[in-house]
């Protein structure tokens, strides 16, 4: 059956033709369908989210709180179904999804608990007292990607909520199914100024030009997410985009092969598809020939195979072009000079094995460019200022990972990392989502998390009463 869109609250069919998705396991299962946005309903999605803005923006902050609650309790739910579907959708292995899936309920339940905590604060100055509130900044429209089609939409969807304003998102083309589901899920908690609305990239652009969306909350490649900004340069934006995520390991306190597991996990769960997935391991030069070898015994144990799997750690990529693409970033690395340490090869058509690559340099796209892969390049350095300094030479900067139990040097990690956060004893793939989260540089600006997202949707309004 194929699921049809949804816009402000209500279901659509359309007369185009449905964009079905396939398991990126093996290309040929469906794992649904759904109708796609036509031209005749693009004013409808502008109406409906001004309307939602109009009405919703006067809720009471009790009553946003409960629809996140019962949002959080639905989820919870309906944790299994969503983790399969998310599977089916992404071709992450299911463990990782059932993971998801109770991240996103406890985002959920994290912003019901702040707004339940919410009060108004005056402040009093000499002969007169002030009172600073947020104000939703208007229609939020979000852009979202394949790799967490839960959590990212849900990081999203919870702090408009909260907000008191309508939420329309475009899901990724690869897994609009996912956001279809939370959308009917939202509905049903009393939350109908939504709109779920799988489109194409030059639509999604049309919807930015409009005018009507107040506040764009984009995560995607960088590429893309600096095109749309430059459609509407005076409209609030979150950008949350790519990076070549590394990882520092200066000694060995934390335990040799607890730090090669833990590298080989962060590099390839989900085939590396992910924006802070683990890309580059710097390692001090005595310590290289030892760590390389637990990085191959520590790959060895990723399980490759079918994400429907319990035991699968490293599934497909998300589409065969993916996987032609790595194929060339290894053929370019290796004609500059780069080495296939470990691995190098594909499970099926459509998955690509774990792979370590050495004597790397800087210039290659390995090095530079955000992967996305299940790639894993090794560099020695001699003094932690220089390893400093090349995690600094990147355009991106996101997350850095720092292994030492040196504290002066993980105080100079904190200070002189141009990222936007710093994981000491462990690798940048950690997320704790009730915490600010997103980049500098080309890793974009703006920052996710329940303590700081619904700062992201609002501005503060000053009132200032003379007693």
């Amino acid at each position: 059956m194929t699921t049809w869109l949804l816009i402000g609250g209500q279901a659509y069919a359309t007369d185009a033709p449905p964009l079905t998705v396939l398991y990126p396991w093996d290309q040929t299962t469906e794992a649904g369908s759904c109708h796609v946005l036509t031209e005749p309903l693009f004013e409808t999605v502008f109406q409906n989210a001004q309307a939602g803005y109009a009405q919703f923006r006067q809720s009471k902050v009790m009553a946003r709180a409960a629809i996140l609650s019962r949002l959080a309790v639905k989820l919870k739910a309906e944790r299994e179904s969503m983790a399969q579907l998310i599977t089916l959708e992404t071709g992450k292995p299911i463990k990782l999804s059932r993971i998801e899936a109770d991240r996103a309920t406890g985002v959920l339940q994290g912003y019901a608990d702040l707004m339940n905590r919410a009060e108004e604060n005056w402040l009093y100055l000499q002969d007169r007292k002030a009172l600073i509130k947020r104000f939703p900044y208007g229609p939020v429209l979000a852009i979202t990607p394949f790799n967490f089609p839960l959590n990212l939409v849900i990081h999203k969807l919870a702090p408009a909520i909260a907000a008191g304003t309508s939420f329309t998102v475009k899901p990724a083309s690869k897994t609009p199914l996912t956001a279809l589901y939370l959308g009917a899920l939202a509905i049903e908690c009393g939350y109908d100024a939504i709109s779920v609305i799988p489109c194409n990239g030059a639509q999604a652009e049309k919807l930015i030009e409009s005018g009507v969306f107040k506040k764009i909350s984009f995560t995607g490649s960088s590429e893309v997410g600096w095109r749309l900004r430059a459609l509407s340069p005076k409209t609030p934006f979150t950008m949350e985009l790519g990076s070549n995520s590394a990882c520092i390991v200066d000694d060995f306190s934390f335990g040799l092969d607890a730090i090669a597991q833990r590298c080989a996990e962060s590099a390839f769960q989900f085939a590396g598809q992910s924006c802070i997935s683990l890309q580059r391991v710097l390692v001090r030069q005595s310590l290289y020939e030892p760590l390389m070898q637990a990085l191959f015994e520590a790959s060895r144990k990723m399980r490759v195979g079918d994400p429907q799997s319990p035991t699968t750690d490293v599934g497909p990529m998300i589409s065969l072009a993916d996987v032609n693409r790595v194929r060339a970033l290894m053929r370019d690395a290796v004609q500059q000079g780069a080495n296939i340490a470990f691995g190098g090869t594909t499970y099926n058509p459509y998955t690509y094995n774990p792979t370590i690559i050495n004597r790397v340099k800087a210039g290659m796209d390995v090095i530079d460019e955000e992967v996305f892969a299940p790639l894993m390049t090794v560099e020695p350095y001699e003094s932690f200022s220089e390893a400093l300094a090349l995690v600094n030479q990147s355009n991106y900067g996101l997350h850095t990972g720092i292994f030492t139990e040196d504290e002066a040097k993980v105080a100079q990690a904190f200070e002189t990392l141009e990222t936007g956060g710093v994981l000491h004893n462990d690798t940048p793939t950690t997320r704790l989502d009730y915490l600010p989260y997103g980049g500098v540089k080309d890793s974009g600006f703006g920052r996710e998390g329940v303590i700081c997202g619904i700062e992201e949707m609002t501005y503060p309004k000053t009132f200032i009463q003379h007693q």
